[in-house]
């Protein structure tokens, strides 16, 4: 592969992995304030899939690199791809239950939900109802 092709492609990757260790820092931001119980807490189904799929897409950020300077795959790739793959599919499937789980748990402890603008965004609950701004 010539030296452009192969610039494109390591900067590509590292363009996604800065992104998606962005999306992950403000989910993990999430995952903390609902183990803390913080008076403002914003949860959906997508904080534990986008959770859990990271390490199966940060697999897939590290290989193009890593290909290009070995120029051959890793010695057990289909195990590190079949085991995290299994990783992303339960976290999806889990996050369904765990989101009634937790908003049960909420309106148990007190919590209020807020308005929602549309049906697609995030809950927030709030522990008084005038933090809903």
């Amino acid at each position: 592969m010539d030296n452009k092709n192969r610039f494109i492609i390591i900067v590509s990757a590292f363009s996604l992995l800065i992104m998606m260790s962005t999306v992950t820092f403000f989910i993990f931001e999430d995952i903390v304030k609902i183990f803390n119980m913080d008076e403002i807490v914003i949860f959906s189904w997508r904080t534990f899939t986008v959770f859990f799929s990271y390490p199966f897409l940060l697999y897939f950020c590290i290989i193009p690199v890593y290909y290009e300077f070995s120029l051959r795959m890793p010695k057990n790739n289909n195990m590190f791809i079949k085991y995290l793959l299994l990783i992303s599919i339960l976290g999806l499937i889990l996050s369904i239950p765990i989101s009634w789980y937790l908003d049960y748990k909420f309106k148990s402890l007190g919590y209020s939900v807020c308005y929602r603008l549309s049906w697609n965004a995030p809950s927030k609950y709030v522990k008084d109802t005038k933090l809903c701004n």
